[in-house]
């Protein structure tokens, strides 16, 4: 045997944890997880043998719950809720467990607060009892087909969100929750590998009581470098809403990723090709019990093109640069929980789709940045160029219309007239643009409306700038404008875009810092919007 198939069959993150735990059991063959479209694959550097399970023990410890009496067990072995909670083991000291952190300890909170430790407890306590000849044994069989193991499971929602009540049965019976009808459907060695892969390779926050459990979902990756991801993954300080947390864990396990490939002597790959992207669930706090709400499968984009280490240190400061966007938006304001509900949206394997969002998701930021500081919000701060016109050239279209010399022009244009107007207010300059309100949103409302009417508005927004630009040059003042040329080529991309996307790609860009090293922006104006 030199791999093990865990086939897909729940469409969830239990496939998932099965993998994830068949490979921890099998960590000295020092393993690769690699997904098909039916299956897992843990794929072993040689060919297993008895011996390789000598060390194989359940792989987590017993949960002693409160006011609950300590079974015979190994100090070592036993976990208590209420310090786990804090963050720390009080019934093991440090040196025995020094893999463990306060984010492992999290994991035994949340399998408390599930009330899903039944079935782990239930394993460790049948381990404790038996030879470790039969123990090995068992798991050998089991590795080769046998459908028989050590113990009985039930099944929990947790490791499997298919035994949720209602997704079980298809007319729940009742609410009786000693029903135990879909417990008939389990595999007990797969469900032990679940919990393993559980404690392995996934990770979850509470929000306002509800558990959000992440897992990332390996595409071709060793089983080292899984397990090193996700563990500082867990250590990932995340809050706010399900939208907010969401968008910044993605972004943080890509950054990880990156970080990952930066550190080994491997050919550098996209961050898919390494984790495809994080299964979502969403239990809702009940008040007696957690139940299952919500399954989402997230995508990490496959416009994160990566070969080189240079192009690793431009994405780390790129995604930094988003998520310092996101975590300044505040959630609790509609406006802006709308945005990160939009950036969301960015998460999908497709990649046209994906950069169509991200583009929709600019514009509307640089919308609400424009508004906030002129209300003297200044705490958004805006995109750089140079760090979105790689994403958006990612789309053959947008990365044709980036080159545009009428774009460029007219972006910049908008830009100083907007944000940079402001940006230059708030910096004592008395010699700055007029600064006009309502100019990104009457761009964006034309070019939903149709072509014709996003050359309008744009033609008469041109008409002000330039005429602003002689009345400064008589003052003395060097000011940029816009040639009939400019105006005629980005005519001409009108002509070839869709105009709701020529009206977004015009204000995304104007709402973004300028860059030196952009190509072809052909603007000298002096103000320069400030980063916040």
């Amino acid at each position: 045997m030199d791999r093990y198939t865990v086939f897909k069959q729940t469409g969830t993150h239990a496939d998932v944890l099965a993998a994830i735990g068949a490979a921890d059991v099998l960590r000295s063959l020092e393993p690769r997880i690699v997904e098909f479209d039916d299956r897992f694959e843990v794929q072993l550097r040689r060919r297993l043998l008895p011996s390789d399970l000598d060390a194989v023990d359940p792989g987590y410890s017993y949960l002693l719950r409160p006011n609950k009496t300590a079974p015979r067990l190994p100090p070592e072995r036993i976990v208590q809720t209420h310090a786990a909670v804090a963050g720390r083991n009080a019934a093991t000291p440090d040196a025995v467990m020094p893999r463990a952190t306060a984010a492992d300890h999290r994991m035994y909170s949340i399998l408390g607060r599930m009330k899903a430790h039944g079935g782990p407890n239930q394993l460790i306590s049948r381990f404790a009892k038996m030879r470790r000849e039969a123990w090995e044994a068992k798991i050998w069989e089991c590795l080769h087909g046998s459908p028989d193991f050590v113990f009985r499971s039930p099944l929990v929602q947790l490791f499997n969100p298919h035994s949720a009540k209602g997704y079980a049965l298809l007319k729940p019976s009742g609410t009786n929750r000693n029903d135990k009808t879909k417990d008939r459907w389990a595999q007990p060695f797969i469900e032990w590998l679940r919990f393993r892969g559980y404690f392995e390779g996934s990770s979850g926050w509470f929000a306002s009581g509800d558990l959000r459990l992440f897992c990332p979902i390996p595409a071709d990756i060793r089983y080292e470098q899984f397990i090193a991801a996700v563990a500082a993954f867990r250590d990932l300080r995340l809050g706010g809403t399900a939208a907010k947390m969401d968008c910044r864990a993605i972004l943080g396990l890509t950054r990880l990723l990156i970080g990952l490939m930066m550190g080994v002597a491997e050919t550098y790959r996209p961050p898919n090709q390494w984790v495809r992207g994080v299964w979502v669930t969403h239990y809702k706090d009940m008040g007696q019990a957690h139940t299952l709400m919500a399954m989402e499968h997230l995508a990490i984009p496959d416009w994160l093109d990566l070969r080189t280490s240079q192009q690793a240190q431009w994405w780390l400061q790129t995604l930094d640069e988003h998520d310092v966007v996101l975590r300044r938006l505040t959630d609790s304001h509609s406006d802006e929980l709308a945005l990160l509900k939009q950036y969301r949206r960015i998460f999908q394997e497709r990649r046209r789709e994906s950069i169509a969002e991200f583009l929709e998701f600019l514009s509307g930021y640089g919308m609400l940045l424009f508004r906030r500081r002129a209300a003297d919000h200044w705490v958004l701060p805006q995109f750089t160029l140079h760090g979105v016109t790689p994403i958006l050239s990612g789309d053959p279209d947008l990365g044709t219309a980036i080159g545009n010399p009428g774009l460029l022009a007219i972006a910049a244009a908008v830009r100083s007239s907007t944000v940079g107007a402001q940006a230059a207010r708030r910096n004592g300059k008395p010699e700055h643009r007029e600064i006009r309100y309502g100019l990104f949103s009457s761009i964006l409302r034309a070019g939903l409306l149709g072509r014709g009417e996003l050359l309008e508005a744009v033609s008469t927004f041109v008409s002000g700038f330039n005429r602003e630009a002689f009345r400064r040059r008589a003052k003395g003042l060097p000011s940029a404008h816009i040639r009939e040329g400019e105006m005629e080529a980005f005519a001409g991309l009108v002509g070839r875009l869709p105009s709701k996307v020529a009206g977004s790609l015009l204000c995304g860009l104007a709402s973004c810092v300028r860059a030196d090293s952009l190509p072809v922006e052909v603007v000298s104006e002096p103000v320069q919007a400030v980063c916040v």
